[in-house]
């Protein structure tokens, strides 16, 4: 039996994704882009999609299943999406 990788909800608000409103048997999760908008949608069976809006228009970047967190991570660097925490204002260093 194979099991496929989904991240937490946790994890997406750690990225910077909000959660919106959904069909049954999806979630949804949504961040600001340099250009545009990032989605990641959660299928119940394990599948998600990477999409982006840019200037308006809806592009495809990637559907189907990943195994781990590190696959994912490779994902969304594959796609040009930052697959790291933002690092706050408060815990960035401060210059004297």
């Amino acid at each position: 039996m194979t099991s496929f990788y989904q991240p937490a909800a946790e994890l997406l608000r750690a990225w910077g994704f909000a959660p919106y409103a959904a069909p049954a048997g999806q979630r949804r999760f949504s961040r600001p882009s340099d250009c545009g908008q990032e989605t990641l949608v959660l299928y119940d069976d394990g599948e998600m999609t990477l999409l982006e809006a840019v200037q308006g228009q809806l592009l495809y970047s990637f559907q189907g299943r990943v195994a781990s967190e590190a696959e994912l991570r490779v994902l969304l660097r594959q796609v040009n999406w930052p697959a790291e925490p933002p690092i706050s204002q408060e815990s960035s260093p401060q210059l004297p």
